[in-house]
């Protein structure tokens, strides 16, 4: 593969080991430093295209701001998110910001490597689906491109413009409740003890959300209430007094079959 690999991390007793994970991969050639400096970014903009592996603690806005600015600079450049510790919404940031991939940092070698060669042949890749994120059949996505699964196209048919709203008229109402819960990086868990109701529930109604939205996991989920922030805003006042019904009625003696009636 004649991709260069760069990676920065700022613990430097990670970068032998980085090193030595890396000499079993195609990549041609590898840069591991420290930081982003003046002379590696000067690098990165004189390739043609490149894959930028970027060590953090925590994915932030500091580190999607240098992310969207790298990319925008350098169309060739992929940037890889390695995260010690993440949510569902600071995946769902890193990719707005332009990053290919988010890969979490205790990740084994051999798919940090395969990861990697995937995002170079254009693949956007998500490893871990953390349990944040829900249960997923696949714990590693790969995803077939970067512009089929970018801010304005990567929902397909339920994404064209003008038929956000008739999608979300689909939904019913807890439906609704439990998307913009996702967007905002609740766990199952959570939503289930949100809106008073098993999670086994929850997972029947993430099912019925994923096939409305035309979508194939929580991650696409969410990016798609996000780039429909409007449209859902519309309903957030009537899901707000929903959610306050339900809270309400859980102080009568009634089952959860009862209160499901609302959805």
């Amino acid at each position: 593969m004649s991709t260069p690999l760069i990676v920065t991390h700022s613990c430097t007793l990670l970068h032998e080991g980085l090193r030595q994970i890396f000499k079993k991969s195609t990549f041609r050639s590898v840069r591991v430093v420290s930081t982003l400096d003046t002379e590696t970014e000067a690098y990165i903009r004189d390739q043609e295209s490149c894959v930028w592996l970027v060590g953090i603690e925590k994915d932030g806005p500091t580190t999607n701001d240098l992310v969207r600015r790298v990319v925008s600079a350098s169309p060739g450049v992929k940037a890889v998110i390695l995260a010690s510790d993440h949510g569902p919404s600071d995946i769902v940031a890193a990719l707005h910001a332009g990053a290919a991939g988010f890969l979490c940092q205790h990740i084994p070698a051999d798919r940090l490597v395969k990861s990697l060669e995937l995002i170079a042949h254009h693949q956007m890749v998500v490893y871990p689906q953390c349990h944040a994120l829900g249960d997923h059949t696949n714990s590693h996505l790969s995803l077939p491109s970067k512009s089929e699964f970018s801010s304005d196209r990567f929902s397909a048919p339920a994404k064209a413009e003008g038929e956000a709203g008739s999608v979300v008229r689909e939904l019913t109402r807890r439906e609704m409740l439990i998307l913009r819960s996702v967007m905002e990086g609740a766990s199952n868990k959570v939503i289930a003890l949100k809106l008073v109701m098993t999670e086994s529930t929850v997972k029947v109604h993430m099912k019925a959300i994923l096939r409305k939205l035309r979508v194939q996991n929580r991650t696409q989920a969410a990016l798609w209430a996000r780039d429909h922030a409007d449209e859902l805003g519309d309903a957030k006042d009537s899901l707000m007094g929903l959610a306050a019904n339900m809270h309400l009625r859980t102080r009568a003696p009634v089952g959860e079959a009862q209160i499901s009636s609302a959805a």
